[in-house]
């Protein structure tokens, strides 16, 4: 795939983020053609080096799977900042750098004397972008969060899981997503701005705060109408209502019956179709799609209040006959019909068989130095002129030295060499033999 430059080109982002959150702003930032330096020590290196290896992969520093996907695109440095010498070092990047992110807890960027004062008397127009669970300001700004914390101080985990069963976590750490799409937009905001005016801005991201647009208008009913979230017979699983009490739904907009999960014919985990109907027009047209079955013309299913009183019957004869297609014979078909029919799919469904994802090159492939040939996601962006392209797999640990260095700080090649064998560039007692195929430095 051919490599067009891109909308950021020339812009420079010195990135301390780790983790999730963080690395997903400036994995954006990278495939948009900003120059991103991941600025890491090999002491204390980003957790997710050491998360999800690959099959047969032996383990290592720089094969983590998940650090590799977070971190696509972007260029990679060590340096020691306990030191006088690397302190100075990081001062002289943050003078050659449009963006500077970073996501620990709040306090721990200012107190290495990084406040946005400081850095913008570093580098003027400077844009300083972080991200915490619950911002850089208010009473509660020290506390510690995770996902799991942060999801239930956002209200998520109270509207989540199954019909009279305790609140469920969401799993996977959603917010640190969209945390970090987040931070993206507003650091291109605040690119725009500072090119309308020549001035940079501070950006505070509460990870808690970003989550709160998840929850649908679960805020909204209490400021509109004053209720509370509910437990009792909420949320709905899979159906729009329930059929004990048509009022009980869990704020998706306009109310569907039938409306679930069915299914199909084999027996994969994943051999599931969901099907949402919302009108009468609609119902007639999935009857004729079935055939017209006996028990589709029963007159308890004519209206959409019948259809809710009598679902759970209405389910078990939908089941009866989705059970003997294929969920993507099923899919196809009842979407002839303008019936909305989505099969559920599994990991290899969606990365090798689904054909729109395909044709629109949501997977990228990316060659790795010790990984060889992988795939992974691209930025889910389509943009006529300017889409965002992975450029290049993730950086080893350091690999980016001889270039920033060098080529950015003007750096000779013995002084590099000489700040690595002082410890400014890598750690004293950690071997530097296992790198030298990937690092001519060393």
């Amino acid at each position: 795939m051919e490599l067009k430059p891109g909308i950021l080109q020339g812009i420079r982002v010195l990135d301390f983020t780790w983790s999730v959150s963080g690395s997903t702003t400036t994995r954006i930032l990278a495939s948009l053609g900003a120059e991103v330096i991941k600025v890491e020590w090999p002491k204390s290196p980003d957790a997710m080096r050491f998360s999800m290896y690959a099959k047969d992969d032996e383990p290592g520093l720089d094969n983590g799977a998940f650090f590799n996907s977070l971190n696509a695109g972007k260029k990679g440095i060590t340096i020691n900042m306990k030191s006088d010498k690397g302190m100075e070092i990081i001062k002289d990047l943050l003078r050659q750098s449009d963006v500077v992110t970073e996501n620990f807890s709040a306090g721990v960027f200012e107190k290495w004397g990084f406040s946005y004062e400081n850095l913008s008397s570093l580098s003027p127009g400077i844009i300083y972008m972080s991200i915490s669970g619950l911002g850089h300001s208010g009473r509660r700004m020290m506390y510690g969060t995770w996902g799991p914390t942060a999801a239930a101080l956002s209200g998520m985990t109270f509207i989540s899981g199954l019909p009279g069963q305790h609140p469920c976590g969401w799993g996977y750490s959603y917010l640190d997503i969209i945390a970090g799409y987040t931070g993206a937009y507003s650091i291109l905001t605040a690119l725009f701005h500072k090119k309308r005016t020549g001035k940079g801005q501070y950006i505070d991201i509460s990870q808690v705060e970003t989550a709160m647009q998840l929850a649908g208008a679960n805020l909204l009913d209490f400021t509109v109408n004053g209720r509370s979230s509910r437990r009792e017979s909420f949320p709905t699983g899979n159906r729009s209502v329930l059929s004990t009490d048509k009022y009980a739904g869990d704020y998706r907009g306009a109310t569907a019956c039938p409306h679930n999960v069915y299914r199909c014919a084999g027996d994969g985990n994943s051999d599931w179709c969901a099907i949402a109907i919302h009108s009468d027009q609609e119902w007639t047209r999935f009857k004729e799609a079935l055939g017209q079955p006996e028990w589709a013309q029963s007159e308890r299913f004519d209206s959409m209040s019948g259809r809710i009183q009598f679902q759970d019957e209405l389910d078990d004869a939908i089941q009866s006959y989705t059970k003997r297609t294929h969920k993507y014979e099923l899919m196809s078909h009842l979407q002839r019909y303008g019936i909305a029919c989505g099969a559920v799919q599994e990991n290899e469904d969606i990365v090798e068989k689904d054909p729109q994802l395909a044709y629109r090159g949501l997977f990228e492939s990316i060659e790795h130095p010790l990984l060889g040939l992988r795939k992974t996601e691209g930025i889910p962006i389509k943009m006529s002129t300017t889409s965002p392209q992975i450029s290049k797999a993730a950086p080893l640990m350091g690999e980016d030295n001889e270039y920033v260095y060098g080529s950015i700080l003007g750096y000779s090649l013995e002084e590099i060499n000489n700040m690595v064998e002082d410890g400014t560039l890598w750690p004293l007692d950690m071997p530097k033999e296992a790198f030298k195929a990937v690092r001519p430095l060393w």
